[in-house]
């Protein structure tokens, strides 16, 4: 009777939450999972004469399901598929005296591969800030006084490291996104990732393919742990909804119930503006999942190799001794060390010689270290014996790593067009400027960051502008994107020249006797009376001064 009270009740309450929300969870809490193709399958065909007409073969691919929660197993030496026995398992050993069987623990080896492999990603792609420019072909003052202020903002609120963690989870689990909103008049900017516990659920128009429903859900925790209380916020092209499910208030029964009738149990907490023009949201999937797949099968194996040899190396570490006759008599220490060996004239004692297996080890390890960096594009740092090496040399070195950063820059260039949108918007409110940086004709893009020679990049900007092909302000942004100047380091140049032509003007205009435009009173600058003027020799209208200059000779 208890249950039927309680299940009327709940039927009443998801009637109601369903009628508040408005919102099938059912078909908003979906997402593409990740892939990888499976061998089943494969050259499984049936063979034919070549006189019979086949049509179409149909040869559907099988996938195994990965999860984001196996990127980050894989991410983390703790989760690696070698600690576990089903992988690799112990061995069962039988006790000759006892007949009991015990299972022996193996030496298990697991390497961070795959964070090194994302560090060196990393590098290349995010080592350079995003380059802006102007779009317009001649640029107008007025553009390149808000494109300075959009530079100086997107500084200042750390876009760069928003970009960096963003790429960093797009890296690890397979995708990332970036939320903007305001608050207090301020833009403000939050990564959403699956390195932070939020599972995101981006939702696409069928014509367009632009992004017209966005979701994320998150838990929290109590200090043991123990899930509470689960979020669900959704955005759409005007507003922000937050949707909340307490984990602990249901009984297993209603729990098993909402599984079956496909009912989140969320009820609406909050609903408001976000103030943007459209989803506030900047999202990327890299389809093929972390950084490392390529090389995951050949990290396996590895590891597998090195435990096996750690394990034969255990095996043979200390020399086992073999005793030939029936006359043999060891004496030894508390430690087992051998002490005295006594046996009969036809008897031996020895000890058996080591197997010689490093070659077949070496031969292995290197192929498999070989194939993990060369699969996954990393470079590792080459042995250089002499000084700087020139810029094609550097290039050719790190060539893969820098081609794997060129295509993951045209991958990414979608998701930093929505930064960029999304921050002039958001930040033109914060400084009420959206007129002008909503007209403002900026885009960015990634420029891969190669190793380079910074002495020979300055002569050859050097060399570019007395050639007259490049302009002087150019070679001054190339100075300061290696690292020598600001951003703004062109408008210091700028005001250095008039300074020092101000100056000059001045040290002429006194030269010659003529009143300095700032201070009538005085000439060329020198305090020489109030209301008179001075020749060139320091004399005022019917003065001389040359003897007491010569009385001082």
């Amino acid at each position: 009777m208890v249950v039927w009270q309680e299940l009327t009740f709940f039927c009443y309450k998801l009637k109601v939450i369903i009628m508040d929300n408005g919102i099938e969870f059912r078909e908003l809490l979906v997402k593409k999972p990740f892939f990888r193709v499976s061998f089943h399958g494969y050259t499984q065909r049936h063979p034919v004469s070549s006189d019979v007409s086949v049509g179409n073969i149909e040869d559907k691919l099988l996938y195994d399901i990965v999860t984001q929660a196996d990127f980050m197993r894989e991410f983390e030496p703790t989760g690696h598929k070698i600690n576990s026995p089903l992988y690799y398992p112990n061995p069962i050993r039988l006790d000759e005296k006892t007949g009991r069987r015990y299972e022996e623990q193996v030496i298990r080896c697991a390497f961070p591969f795959q964070y090194m492999i994302t560090i060196k990603h990393l590098c290349h792609l995010c080592g350079n800030d995003i380059e802006f420019e102007l779009s317009s072909p001649t640029e107008h003052e007025k553009d390149t006084r808000s494109f300075f202020d959009f530079q100086q903002g997107w500084l200042t609120k750390n876009m760069e490291i928003v970009w960096y963690e963003a790429a960093k989870s797009a890296k690890i689990t397979g995708d990332c996104a970036v939320v903007f909103f305001m608050k207090n008049g301020r833009l403000y900017t939050k990564n959403l990732s699956y390195l932070n516990g939020d599972t995101l659920y981006p939702h696409y128009d069928d014509v367009t393919g632009e992004l017209n429903l966005f979701a994320r859900t998150f838990s929290d925790y109590d200090s043991d742990g123990k899930e509470v209380v689960r979020w669900c916020e959704v955005w759409d092209n005007s507003k922000l909804y937050r949707y909340k499910q307490d984990a602990t208030s249901d009984n297993s029964i209603i729990k098993v119930l909402k599984g079956i009738f496909g009912l989140s149990g969320y009820r609406l907490v909050s609903e408001e503006s976000h103030n943007f023009s459209s989803i506030p949201v900047a999202y990327h999937r890299v389809e093929h999942g972390s950084c490392w797949t390529s090389g995951q099968d050949s990290i396996d194996k590895y590891e597998l190799a090195v435990s096996h040899m750690c394990q034969n190396n255990m095996a043979y570490a200390f020399p086992i001794m073999f005793l030939k006759g029936d006359e043999v008599r060891i004496d030894g220490d508390m430690y087992g060390q051998v002490k005295a060996i006594s046996m009969g004239q036809d008897d031996d004692a020895g000890f058996l010689s080591r197997p010689e297996s490093a070659h077949s080890f070496d031969l292995q390890l290197r192929i498999l270290l070989q194939n993990i960096f060369s699969g996954t594009f990393t470079v590792l740092p080459p042995d250089v014996k002499s000084g700087d090496l020139p810029g094609v040399a550097i290039k050719l070195l790190y060539s893969p790593a820098v081609e794997k950063a060129m295509a993951d820059a045209k991958e990414f260039n979608p998701f930093i067009d929505k930064m960029v949108d999304l921050f002039k918007e958001g930040y033109g409110i914060e400084t009420g400027m959206s007129s002008k940086f909503k007209s403002l004709p900026v885009f960015g893009w990634i420029k891969p960051y190669v190793h380079q020679n910074d002495a020979e990049l300055f002569t050859n900007a050097s060399t570019a502008v007395q050639n007259g092909y490049v302009s002087r302000q150019t070679a001054s942004e190339i100075a300061s994107r290696a690292g020598y100047g600001k951003n703004y380091e062109w408008d210091r140049v700028i005001r250095e020249q008039k300074e020092q032509q101000q100056a000059d003007l001045l040290f002429e205009l006194g030269r010659k006797g003529i009143p300095n435009p700032a201070n009538p009173d005085t000439t060329g600058g020198s305090q020489q009376g109030v209301g008179r003027v001075t020749d060139k020799w320091g004399n005022r209208p019917g003065e001389n001064n040359w003897d007491e200059y010569n009385k001082r000779l």
